[in-house]
């Protein structure tokens, strides 16, 4: 992206920011620290904004510093199943997609996954507050934590906390699809 186009870009998600907030320039510039004729400046594209000055404003604003230089999310996002990329488990026979990733806009993370016959997965903890959802697509599985163990059939789902170690195993005799929403509180 072209310095022109990165200034304009900044000012133009200043001036959406301070107006998502109810903000007047003025007021944006009593809790930011920055000057009006400065927001004024940056908002307009006239001023290319140090690195400094934005992370006060971010600050001021209590908006993360990526929010002026991330690209801009679209209102619909589609997702062609056939492009997708297959990561594979470290011991084979788990195999994801990656459909979501988490971002700034979304607490959450989306990915399909495969299992083959009678393999399984071990994942570590994550951080507390994490939570999975599981929506069984195919086959039969369990989960596994702690003293738990859940088998789930097709059309199954579960939700449990995953700031614990947990297993994923298909116990049938056919692979076992489901789609996985890992949830990030915010």
């Amino acid at each position: 992206m072209e310095k022109e186009q990165l200034t304009a870009q900044i000012g133009s998600r200043l001036k959406k920011i301070r107006k998502h907030n109810g903000l007047n320039l003025e007021e944006a510039a009593s809790i930011t620290g920055v000057s009006k004729p400065m927001l004024g400046q940056i908002e307009r594209g006239e001023s290319n904004p140090t690195v400094g000055t934005l992370w006060k404003i971010a600050n001021g604003l209590n908006v993360p510093f990526t929010s002026f230089i991330e690209a801009e999310r679209p209102a619909v996002t589609r997702v062609d199943y056939k492009e997708l990329e297959t990561l594979e488990g470290d011991h084979g026979g788990f195999h994801v997609k990656p459909v979501f990733l988490k971002d700034q806009y979304t607490p959450f993370e989306a990915f399909y996954v495969d299992i083959d016959p009678l393999k399984s997965y071990y994942s570590e903890a994550h951080p507390k507050g994490v939570e999975e959802y599981i929506f069984l697509k195919e086959g039969t599985m369990q989960v596994r934590f702690d003293e738990n163990c859940f088998t789930l059939e097709k059309g199954d789902a579960l939700r449990f906390e995953a700031n614990k170690d947990h297993v994923y195993e298909n116990i049938g005799e056919t692979p076992a699809s489901f789609t996985m929403i890992i949830y990030y509180v915010r």
